[in-house]
C-alpha cells in the first residue's frame, strides 16, 4: 500500500528527530535530490553524508512544525529547532513524494550560535 505525501513526510520527521541517519535515508528514492544552501546533494550516499553533518554539528533538542501545506505529491514546511549550541529560528523545505519516497528535497535555514 503506497503511504501518502503526508505519511512518508511524518516517518521523515521521525526519523530526523531520532537523529538515526539510516532510518532517515529510508525514505528517500535511491536517485532522489537534495538541494540545500550549500549546494545538491544526489543519491543516498550524498544525502545521508548531509544529516549525519546535521546531526553531529547541530543536534537537535527541539523542533517544531510552524506551518505546512500539501497538494497532492508536494509539500511545503516552514519550521523552527534549537540545539544546545545554536538555534534555528526559521527554515523552509520542499518535499517532492513519488512511489511513496522522498524523490526532491529543498532547504532553506540557517543555524545562529547562541
Amino acid at each position: 500500500m503506497t503511504r501518502t505525501t503526508e505519511q512518508v513526510f511524518q516517518a521523515h520527521v521521525n526519523a530526523v528527530q531520532s537523529g538515526d541517519s539510516q532510518r532517515v535515508m529510508a525514505d528517500y528514492a535511491d536517485d532522489a535530490l537534495l538541494m540545500t544552501v550549500d549546494g545538491a546533494f544526489v543519491g543516498k550516499a550524498a544525502i545521508q553524508s548531509f544529516f549525519m553533518n546535521q546531526f553531529s554539528d547541530h543536534p537537535i533538542k527541539k523542533a517544531s512544525i510552524d506551518n505546512r501545506w500539501v497538494q497532492n505529491d508536494t509539500m511545503l514546511v516552514e519550521w523552527s529547532a534549537e540545539s544546545d549550541v545554536d538555534h534555528l529560528p526559521q527554515a523552509v523545505d520542499t518535499y517532492i513524494i513519488q512511489g511513496d519516497k522522498i524523490a526532491r528535497h529543498t532547504t532553506w535555514f540557517r543555524w545562529i550560535p547562541k
